[in-house]
């Protein structure tokens, strides 16, 4: 993960991680059941269901659906949104910012109250889902592990409404009293991400004529000292943005502009009427007793002085008659001073005294009514629906608190269901108000292996059509019964070979979590987001780890994982070339790759090759603002955007090189071999679609970057390559090595050449036997980061000695490459070892894994630098899929007969002239088969049942593989 180990740490040791809650953004409408309604007693058996995976899904490709959004848009308005809590959210106004959370949990009658927080570890699994959300579930281990535990699952009944289904099971000997709880909540959008301060907005009140032009409406803003990220600039926001306080949008021109003389911002602003008398009037924040200067061009050449007072206020300057139709403004900063621009109003100077900003209230606090004794009636003042909420069971007792941070509450007052008015600490104006209804006596009892279902109904629309569908829902109805099982159906279910059984519990547990770890809201490009997070403490974009979760995506819906990766790119010309945070690994561009591999979408590539290379270019150098190639020997560096070089935080030579300061001489070999092979990969794609104008650049970045590495980066002392230093001149001047003499680059870092295609047979040799070596990077878990022989390699370090799953899916694809398939199979079956015994274990999705431990370590519910296991599982185990390297463009590709019949047609690049390559066809088990390349036969190994490992020749040309029954 992108992340500082710093922040982790703070989140592990916060009593509920990072969910405390602020005051204006929780209210909570809680509980249910004395006296349970249910379909009795039943005892535990295995129901039925469909294994069967359902037929590949096409890729449904509509530009217009994603040219203009980062939205995930397919996704429905309800969903598995919340960053605070596991339940169901409803989200009235995606460009809002707004959403209705529902979280429901059970507990022990007479054990404390545990909420169930996204953000701690609460005993709660994702455990099944669609990969459209129509269906998804939840288990919650009350009693582990499987003792007595609920599984909760939401059934789309309709676009206004989920069906809610509860499971309680006990498999102990002895009866259990279990009570059930809800929480409800309008959650606001935050100030900024990973925060849980929501934001404070204003209003503009305008006289009749007037015009509003944002800050950020510009149509150019300029910094006097450009800045590395003028075109990458975080999170996908507008240069110069930042969300702030008591501002219209919530947005404002800040990021210290004004500071130098010369900041300059530019406007065009059409007017559809004259003015008689123009004034314009900027509302600005300065601190108080510091003045600004800006000269003002355009319809007038006067300066403007900005004066500050601390809080926001306004500044008049008159401009006289102004004609309707475009007109230019420009402010150029004199210096001396930071501002904070909200934006400018065009009106009447007679008019002026009109203009106000007031402060926009959130208003959040709920209406509540009861009806009857088991719905409630929700209406917020923000939302101009409602919500209604049915459970089979009555209500119990309600009970309003005032908390800021309600976890604490629940917290602090384990099994007291009695609590009045309280408060967290000091009541402040704002704080949130929280209504808390809960099961009291009689407890629900479940005799000991049975089980207990309740359904219940939540819903939104008018007052009018809540109450009537309040009133028509019968839980016990057939109707329900069948409506959740269709729903369930639909999850998503692995097909595998018998081969595959000992793992596909693990899979389906991996695949629950990708689809169902995401957050709403997230700000970017002006507009909220609902997007896919690595987990949902992460609230925010996290670039190299969305292509992995991208990857994992594609196992289970090639449409979901277009969507993921729209998110990231940005048109081309666009002010950002792509949207960035964290380590700027190009793991879209392979992404890219392979849903071309599963779909062969002509449209998918066309759309998305001038947005990917536009990515590659930045990165590259080529770009805009970009530093990255600012050596003599042309190697790319990425300090200047993020600390973290290939998403390892703590790995050896990187931790030392800041230690030191020494990010301006030393450069990573990662950045240049990865950018190496994305252009080999962008290369491919242009030749498909015909863009041949653009094999000059790649050939010539692939050339220049390939010689540096092997001029300067390689040691063949070590066998790796190493961080190349440069003199204050920007020429090479070594190795970056320990104070021993030892190169510092002994580990991934210093193999990533061998995933570029660079290496020649010696340097590819002593790069196998380190990899698959016990003694250096090799561990019965798999491979590790850092070579266990070096000084500096630590058994217990984050990424210094730990194993990652994802640098190991890029070493997987080379190995097919090398023609090593057997180098292959290993990679992916130790991966798979390993996530099936941790998960089978533990019912986590873990970060990563030591081998002295290999149960994981870091984030529970994590999905994905952990999703190569999904890859993996599907290239051994499910029939109709087949699997190359890089080297190899798959032109069509087509399983017949039940998985019994394949034909390929590929392409082979010069990098593999000299040597065999590898490709991995899983089919039907139930065959024998025997192989064809061009109509002669190839040789090809029986890996398992029904997994082909077929070595194609050296210097093949475009020809069809094709695999027919023996």
């Amino acid at each position: 993960m992108n992340k500082h180990r710093q922040n982790q740490a703070d989140i592990s040791c916060s009593p509920l991680g990072a969910n405390r809650l602020s005051r204006r953004d929780f209210l909570a409408v809680a509980g249910m059941t004395a006296a349970m309604l249910s379909l009795g007693d039943e005892t535990l058996a295995q129901e039925p269901r469909s294994d069967a995976r359902p037929e590949s899904c096409l890729l449904d490709f509509h530009e217009e659906r994603l040219a203009g959004t980062h939205d995930l848009v397919s996704l429905p308005q309800w969903g598995p949104y919340s960053k605070k809590f596991f339940g169901v959210s409803h989200i009235p106004d995606v460009k809002r910012g707004l959403s209705f959370d529902l979280s429901l949990f059970p507990s022990l009658a007479t054990g404390p109250v545990t909420l169930p927080s996204v953000t701690d570890r609460p005993g709660v699994h994702p455990w099944d889902a669609s990969s459209d959300l129509s269906f998804y579930s939840l288990r919650f281990e009350t009693i582990w592990k499987d003792q007595l535990y609920c599984d909760l699952s939401f059934c789309k009944l309709d676009d206004r409404s989920r069906l809610i289904h509860m499971e309680l099971v006990n498999q102990t000997g002895t009866q259990q009293e279990m009570v059930l709880n809800c929480l409800a909540q309008l959650c606001l959008p935050p100030l900024r991400e990973n925060t849980a301060e929501p934001i404070r907005l204003c209003a503009a009140e305008l006289p009749a004529g007037a015009v509003w032009v944002h800050a950020l409406d510009y149509t150019d803003l300029t910094f006097a000292k450009p800045r590395p990220t003028d075109n990458l600039v975080p999170d996908g926001k507008f240069r110069g943005e930042a969300r702030h306080h008591d501002c219209v949008g919530g947005s404002a021109v800040a990021e210290r502009f004004g500071r130098d003389a010369g900041d300059a911002l530019k406007y065009r602003v059409r007017l559809d009427h004259e003015f008689t008398d123009a004034v314009l009037i900027w509302r600005y924040q300065l601190d108080r007793g510091q003045s600004l200067r800006f000269q003002m061009g355009g319809v007038t050449s006067q300066d403007v002085v900005f004066q500050g007072a601390g809080d926001f206020t306004m500044v008049a300057i008159p401009l006289g008659p102004l004609a309707a139709g475009a007109h230019n403004l420009s402010f150029v900063s004199q210096g001396g001073a930071s501002a904070i621009l909200n934006g400018f109003v065009l009106a009447e100077a007679s008019q002026a005294a009109g203009i106000q900003f007031p402060e926009e209230p959130w208003r959040d606090s709920p209406e509540i009514e009861t009806i009857g004794t088991s719905g409630i009636l929700i209406k917020y003042g923000d939302v101009p629906s409602q919500y209604g909420l049915s459970l089979d069971v009555p209500w119990a007792v309600k009970r309003q608190l005032k908390w800021r941070d309600l976890d604490q509450a629940f917290q602090n007052k384990s099994g007291d269901y009695t609590l009045g008015r309280i408060f967290g600490g000091k009541d402040r104006a704002g704080d949130p108000d929280a209504v808390f209804l809960h099961a009291s006596s009689p407890s629900i009892t479940i005799p000991p292996n049975s089980r207990r279902i309740v359904r219940g109904i939540v819903c939104t629309g008018t007052e009018a059509a809540v109450r009537q569908t309040l009133a028509n829902f019968e839980p016990h109805s057939s109707q329900n019964e069948r409506a959740f099982i269709s729903a369930r159906d639909k999850a998503f279910r692995f097909d595998s070979s018998p081969g595959g059984e000992p793992y596909r519990f693990s899979q389906q547990r991996m695949a629950a979590v990708t689809l169902t770890n995401l957050v709403y809201p997230l700000h970017t490009q002006g507009n909220y987001i609902r997007h896919d997070s690595p987990g949902r403490i992460w609230d925010c974009l996290y670039t190299w780890d969305s292509g992995f979760i991208g990857l994992g995506l594609l196992e289970l819906d090639p449409n979901r994982a277009l969507e993921n990766l729209n998110t990231y790119t940005t048109p081309e010309g666009a002010q950002s070339a792509f949207i960035h945070h964290g380590t700027p690994l190009a793991t879209q561009i392979y992404l890219y790759r392979e849903l071309w591999n599963r779909t062969q979408s002509k449209e998918m590539l066309a759309y998305l090759y001038p947005r990917l290379r536009q990515f590659y270019r930045f990165l590259a150098g080529r770009y805009g603002s970009s530093t990255t190639r600012r050596h003599q020997d042309r190697l790319l560096v990425t300090w200047d955007y993020f600390y973290n070089s290939g998403g390892w935080d703590d790995y050896a030579p990187q931790k030392f090189v800041h230690q030191q300061n020494l990010t301006s001489s030393a450069t990573p070999a990662v950045s240049s071999s990865h950018a190496i092979r994305c252009a080999k990969l962008l290369r491919q794609a242009a030749e498909e679609l015909g863009q041949n104008q653009d094999f000059a650049e790649y050939d010539r970045d692939i050339a220049e970057l390939s010689r540096s590495l092997q001029q300067y980066s390689w040691d063949s002392e070590s066998g790796y390559f190493g961080y190349v230093m440069h003199d204050p001149a920007g020429k090479p001047s070594g190795i970056l090595r320990t104070a021993g003499g030892v190169n510092f680059n002994m580990g991934l870092d210093g193999v990533t050449p061998l995933v570029a295609g660079i290496c020649n047979p010696e340097q590819t040799q002593r790069i196998l036997d380190h990899l698959f070596s016990s003694q250096h990077m090799w561990t019965e878990i798999g491979i590790t980061t850092v070579d266990q022989s070096a000084p500096y390699y630590k058994s217990d370090g984050y990424w210094n000695g730990s194993v990652w799953l994802a640098h190991q899916w890029f070493l997987w694809k080379t190995m097919l490459d090398l023609g090593r398939g057997d180098l292959a199979v290993r990679i992916a079956q130790t991966g798979l070892n390993l996530w099936g015994k941790a998960t089978d274990s533990t019912y986590n999705c873990m970060e990563h894994f030591y081998p002295r431990a290999p149960y994981g370590d870091g984030w529970i519910q994590f999905s994905s630098l952990s999703s190569p296991a999904l890859a993996w599982f599907a290239a051994l185990y499910t029939p109709g899929r087949f699997t190359c390297g890089f080297d190899v463009w798959i032109q069509s590709c087509d399983f017949r007969n039940n998985h019994r019949e394949f034909r390929v047609k590929l392409k082979g690049t010069a990098n593999n002239a000299n040597r065999e390559f590898s490709v991995l066809a899983c089919m039907n088990p139930e065959s024998k088969y025997k192989a064809f390349f061009n109509g002669s036969p190839v040789k090809y190994t029986v890996v398992q049942d029904g997994l082909l490992q077929v070595q194609l020749p050296s210097q093949a040309p475009t020809g069809e593989l094709s695999i027919l029954r023996a």
